[in-house]
């Protein structure tokens, strides 16, 4: 089967829902992607996937073109950080299938529940920060981060019955078996495992599940406004009723209208913060939404549990998924 068969591919983005392209711009054909009844991932990692973004202990890689629709990146933790450090996971809008390649467990948060050698764990849509403390020597562990909407294509599972949960495998019952990070640990580097999680999600577009086109142009509205846009200007854009655009916007990104905003407002707020001095928290606030430096403080120690001057101080050219401690 082809890509092409069961999408569109010319006239709609799933991800951006407004560009004709795929988000990361590249013109591809999905038939370059299919060979016979099968699907295999060409030889994109030499050339392109590889290149690292961000610090030395978190790096992040782009998805292949198929998948870039539905994939906002993968990423990969490996370090030997302090014993007792935390880590402060920031809420981005996006859902996570996260896979432990370490034979110790690793993170933990105030609840004991801990991240386990060799296990996989679903991380549903956040809508404040998630402090883990590392209680181990090393860390090595694999992600994948869905665009908002993405994963929908591969689940009928209502994803706002999943925000603000962390759940193991073996509890989540979709897409990746239990044994997916045994099978990762087995493979010798990065781009063999990337090349393993790509193959096997390129071969469940076969059976992809029917996206719904209107909510996803809806997240792209949000993310070019900057989550600025009223609630009811949405719905007026979309034309659907209040309670029935909610239900579809919560069953596909795990978020409220207003939720999935808060969010996006706060990752715009905080890479302008990244390129200002610390001086200039007013027009910040203003700027990005908030009523005063004042509001901008307090949704920022609800969101990331930190000063928004904490931000001015990190550099402002990379991806700031999580803050350490």
């Amino acid at each position: 089967m082809c890509l092409s068969e069961f999408h569109d591919w010319g006239k709609f983005c799933p991800s951006c829902g407004i560009s004709p392209q795929v988000t990361c711009g590249r013109d591809f054909s999905p038939n370059d992607a299919c060979v016979g009844d099968g699907m295999v991932v060409p030889d994109f990692f030499s050339s392109f996937a590889l290149i690292p973004i961000i610090e030395p202990m978190y790096q992040e890689y782009p998805p292949h073109p198929v998948l870039s629709p539905y994939i906002d990146k993968y990423w990969e933790v490996k370090g030997s950080p302090e014993m007792g450090e935390k880590m402060k996971i920031l809420p981005d809008g996006c859902t996570d299938f996260i896979f432990n390649l370490d034979d110790a467990r690793n993170l933990e948060d105030k609840n004991r529940f801990g991240v386990d050698p060799l296990h996989g764990y679903f991380v549903g849509a956040m809508k404040t920060y998630s402090e883990l403390s590392v209680c181990a020597g090393s860390l090595h562990m694999i992600g994948v981060r869905f665009t908002p909407c993405g994963l929908t294509i591969f689940t009928k599972k209502p994803l706002g019955e999943l925000s603000g949960q962390r759940l193991h495998l073996r509890d989540v019952g979709f897409l990746f078996h239990e044994e997916f990070a045994s099978l990762l640990r087995e493979k010798s580097t990065l781009a063999e495992r990337l090349q393993v999680i790509e193959t096997f999600l390129i071969s469940r577009l076969k059976y992809a599940e029917e996206v719904d086109k209107q909510i996803v142009w809806t997240t792209g509205v949000i993310r070019q406004a900057g989550g600025l846009l009223p609630v009811r200007e949405l719905m007026s854009r979309v034309c659907i009723c209040q309670r029935h655009f909610e239900r579809r916007f919560k069953h596909a990104t795990g978020y409220t209208p207003k939720e999935y905003s808060r969010v996006v407002k706060f990752r715009r707020a905080m890479d302008v913060l990244r390129q200002v001095s610390g001086n200039n928290l007013f027009s910040v606030a203003v700027d990005c939404g908030y009523y005063d430096s004042s509001h901008l403080v307090k949704e920022f120690k609800k969101l990331s549990g930190s000063s928004p001057m904490v931000f001015t101080s990190l550099p402002a050219d990379t991806p700031i998924t999580y803050l350490g401690e």
